[in-house]
């Protein structure tokens, strides 16, 4: 089974596991270096902009999605897979 986990790496090349990983043995593990980001703003700034968008009059204004216009783009992107 793969399992992924997130990481840091540091400039001299040590790897910190950002959560608990569980294994019964030994396992190879393949590390990805993404680009760089500040982790804490992106998170802090999600959660404001989100509480933004809840709060804002334009998303309580807002008319519910209908339903079977939703179910069928779902099918034709489903469908575009071919």
């Amino acid at each position: 089974m793969l399992q992924a986990v997130e990481a840091e790496v540091s400039p001299d090349g040590r790897v910190t596991l950002l959560e608990s990983v569980h294994v019964q043995q030994t396992r190879r593990a393949i590390l990805t270096i993404l680009s760089p980001t500040n982790v804490a703003a992106q998170v802090k700034g999600r959660g404001a902009a989100l509480l933004e968008v809840l709060d804002s009059p334009a998303f309580a204004a807002a008319l519910p999605g209908d339903p079977a216009r939703m179910e069928r783009e779902i099918a034709a992107n489903r469908d575009a897979w071919g």
